[in-house]
């Protein structure tokens, strides 16, 4: 897991850091975003996601629902 300070600061990630900073794998990451697990938004189906902080910690800690 990478250090926190990195992400200091930082309200929105991408796929690839928040696979960083939660320590999981892009691809584990990816599934949990498309089966509504974790919330993220995308512009338009097949773009770019985007998470929360907010939203990432809750997931992190098992409360996203």
């Amino acid at each position: 897991m990478s250090s926190l300070a990195s992400h200091q600061g930082r309200r929105w990630f991408d796929t690839a850091q928040a696979a960083e900073y939660s320590g999981y794998s892009y691809l584990t990451v990816l599934r949990a975003l498309e089966s509504g697990e974790l919330k993220g938004s995308q512009k338009a189906k097949g773009c770019r996601w985007r998470i929360r902080l907010d939203r990432l910690d809750e997931w992190l800690e098992g409360d996203a629902a």
